[in-house]
């Protein structure tokens, strides 16, 4: 994998491009919801943050939750219905795993 480290100052956000790119869609999200009710933005701010998340996004095909968190988000219908990906969960198999997979990462 070939990642590049980029730092950006908060003074300076044109710095970085995919930030701004997030933050215009939210916004753009948020004006759609509100309309003339602006000081309820709060309220509706985590909806539209959650459809950003869980929307495949057309560079990586990929939803930013999935890219975060290694799996897709799941919706409260599969946390009451327990799916099988609920149903199956095992903490300690799943904090196993997770430690497997650090020590696969190189020291820094």
């Amino acid at each position: 994998m070939k990642i590049k480290y980029q730092f950006t100052s908060v003074e300076h956000p044109q710095a970085n491009g995919q930030v701004e790119a997030a933050n215009k869609v939210i916004l753009a999200g948020l004006k759609k919801r509100l309309q003339d009710m602006k000081r309820a933005w709060a309220e509706e701010f985590p909806q539209v943050l959650w459809a950003y998340q869980t929307t495949p996004q057309s560079a990586t095909g990929e939803t930013p939750f999935r890219l975060a968190y290694g799996v897709e988000a799941m919706i409260l219908v599969e946390v009451n219905e327990q799916s099988p990906r609920v149903s199956f969960y095992d903490e300690v198999k799943n904090i196993q795993g997770h430690k497997e997979e650090l020590e696969l990462l190189p020291e820094v």
